[in-house]
């Protein structure tokens, strides 16, 4: 979505004035002496902001943000995850400095904190499953007792709703990344949210369209939530219109609409296949079995590359992912086994049984890893995209179990050919 960034500039004075009735004073003093700057956001809100599992690492338009204003600061960047239902609490509890997120400008949280300029204007549209389109073109339509509305809670999305659509079937679904798989699967008919958020979403579910994305039913601003310390305020003003009278927030803007957000169910069963490399490894060390089963390792192997065959996907591709795969696995096994002979471990009470329990986790796994595999495969083949793709999947919650596995799960994804 393309703001003139002259239109932008003229909001300025308006966005000072908010009342203000917490937050510490003289912040930037102390963010100064203190060498970190603390950011607070719900992380569950793309393009603005997106946690990859449970890493510290985020992404996102006001990831970038927030950066590019420690940096400015001089220092450091310290991301505080928090949700949108307790945004305010902890916003009061002093958990962080400033909140980012796609945070729209609204009267109850100007009563906490002051705003920084806006940087973006959006508005609440619904997105639907494509076929639905005309359904819900007006509030009329959406209002009715007979439609299925979802949204995500504490946010301005529920109070939208909830204001105006009363008579429809609200449900509060607690997870705004999986919320649209929702829709999809047809247990909700839709959701109202940020335009943006539904130009994007749409992208990443061919089976959703947002609905008149370029004409929302309101608007609002999105902003820094800063505290009350006029001189901090002033900082940071001055930056975002720098940013904003040079093109650059906007060229930030259209990076990350354009993004491989598609390549998250990628890394997560990436992560998720590695992660099971512990428990396979307590169950063959309660039977003292060796690591490696060259037989069974090849028939794994075929049996990916006969399942991907059929979704298009060359042999040599599946191959060297699914090999990589095991070898990291193998990997974390060995690493385990040499820590436990050194502990003179005993028999693990919790491990699990490797035919009834393991292995069909791992072949649902691999069904969806060769499904985002499928869905990917221009990115991946696309050399201008390397960097974006290094980036999406760079933070598997593995690496704790061991860094070099995590690296060789990766390397055929993201290595530059």
């Amino acid at each position: 979505m393309k703001h003139a960034p002259k239109f932008l500039l003229c909001l300025f004075l308006a966005a000072t004035t908010g009342a203000v009735s917490a937050g510490p004073a003289q912040q930037l003093a102390g963010i100064t002496a203190s060498g970190e700057l603390r950011v607070g956001t719900p992380s569950d809100y793309k393009p603005y902001t997106y946690r990859l599992g449970q890493s510290s690492a985020y992404l996102g338009l006001d990831i970038d943000l927030a950066a590019g204003l420690a940096r400015r600061l001089g220092v450091k960047l310290t991301i505080v995850p928090t949700s949108w239902p307790a945004l305010l609490a902890d916003w009061n509890a002093d958990k962080f400095d400033i909140a980012v997120g796609g945070i729209s400008i609204t009267p109850e949280r100007q009563q906490h904190g002051l705003f920084s300029i806006p940087y973006q204007r959006d508005g609440k549209t619904p997105i639907t499953r494509c076929e639905n389109q005309q359904r819900f073109q007006t509030l009329a339509q959406i209002n009715q007792p007979d439609v299925r509305l979802i949204v995500n809670p504490g946010g301005t999305n529920e109070r939208f709703a909830r204001s105006h659509a009363p008579r429809a079937q609200l449900t509060v679904y607690p997870d705004n990344v999986t919320i649209f798989g929702q829709i999809v699967a047809g247990k909700a008919d839709l959701m109202m949210t940020d335009a943006m958020e539904t130009r994007l979403q749409q992208r990443l579910h061919r089976e959703l369209c947002a609905v008149h994305p370029e004409a929302p039913f309101d608007s609002a601003d999105k902003a820094m939530l800063l505290p009350r310390d006029p001189a901090f305020k002033t900082l940071v003003d001055q930056w975002l219109q720098e940013r904003l009278a040079s093109g650059a927030l906007q060229r930030d803007v259209e990076h990350w609409l354009a993004f491989p957000w598609t390549l998250e169910p990628l890394r997560q069963a990436i992560d998720q296949r590695l992660l099971l490399a512990e428990p396979v490894a307590r169950a063959k060390w309660n039977k003292q079995a060796p690591i490696e089963d060259l037989p069974r390792e090849a028939m794994v192997i075929a049996a990916a590359v006969e399942q991907g065959r059929a979704l298009g996907l060359p042999a040599d591709r599946v191959e060297a992912v699914f090999h990589a795969q095991i070898e990291a696995s193998k990997t974390v096994q060995r690493e385990l086994y040499a820590r436990w002979s050194a502990q003179h471990a005993g028999r693990f009470a919790d491990a699990p049984d490797l035919a009834a329990e393991i292995r069909p986790r791992l072949d649902l796994i691999t069904t969806q890893l060769l499904a985002a595999l499928a869905a990917n495969q221009a990115t991946l083949a696309d050399a201008t995209r390397h960097d974006q793709v290094a980036q999406a999947l760079r933070t598997l919650d593995a690496t704790a179990l061991s860094p070099a596995a995590a690296r060789q799960a990766l390397a055929p994804l993201i290595t530059n050919n």
